[in-house]
């Protein structure tokens, strides 16, 4: 299998892309950081036996992310699953948002999915089976102080999701999101929550890995996972 992750050298990427690497699945690796995308290549090509291939992807420069599809789709014409992990939390009473990091917010964690599931399309429908997992958020469901702007996005992405896998079912294209609480990785550290209630990356990997190997008559749409917080 064919695997494309997106934001694969945060946390929750690298965890991602670990798993299937060790399941056996060549992996796509998307990122900003070209020096963590490739230790990170080099990591999953020594320790299994798949191919890791990676590109720097940035949203701010959409002819790179052009190119990026374009370099993917020339590299395999089938795409088995695209998993879209990157994401930014900005985090702050909104009157101290600037237009900036509304603009940013919107486009890494909304404009993104919606570039690659497009310029992929093909490539999934031509695996005759192709899936895309958006990673949303509890806070697609629900709306928290200080996360206006995130809350938001990830709402979108919800909505993107259902709207998506409704219309490209009819490819053989389904699309999933998969919400969960608060993970244990660098973008939670601006909250002041118990750490140790956290979900741990390794843990959701394997929430994202169970969602994908369905390809029988049942597919999980969507889940929610929260925190098991015991008071």
């Amino acid at each position: 299998m064919n695997v494309v992750i997106s934001g694969a050298t945060g946390g929750v990427g690298k965890a991602v892309a670990k798993l299937f690497a060790s399941r056996g699945h060549n992996i796509i690796l998307l990122g900003r950081d070209i020096g963590k995308l490739s230790r990170l290549s080099k990591y999953i090509g020594k320790n299994h036996k798949v191919t890791a291939k990676f590109y720097q992807c940035d949203v701010e420069n959409i002819e790179e992310v052009e190119n990026c599809i374009k370099d993917i789709s020339k590299l395999s014409k089938k795409i088995d699953l695209l998993i879209n992990i990157a994401g930014v939390f900005p985090y702050g009473p909104l009157l101290k948002m600037s237009k900036n990091s509304y603009d940013n917010c919107m486009d890494v964690n909304l404009k993104l999915p919606f570039l690659l599931s497009v310029g992929l399309f093909n490539n999934l429908k031509k695996s005759g089976g192709g899936k895309i997992i958006n990673i949303g958020s509890s806070s697609s469901y629900a709306g928290f102080k200080n996360t206006v702007i995130y809350c938001a996005s990830k709402h979108a992405l919800l909505g993107f999701s259902r709207a998506l896998h409704d219309e490209w079912k009819e490819h053989g294209v389904s699309v999933h999101c998969i919400s969960p609480g608060t993970i244990d990785t660098d973008m939670a550290d601006v909250l002041s929550q118990d750490r140790s209630t956290y979900i741990r990356a390794g843990e959701f990997a394997e929430l994202v890995y169970d969602v994908s190997r369905y390809n029988g008559n049942m597919l999980i749409k969507e889940v929610c996972a929260v925190r098991r917080v015991i008071k």
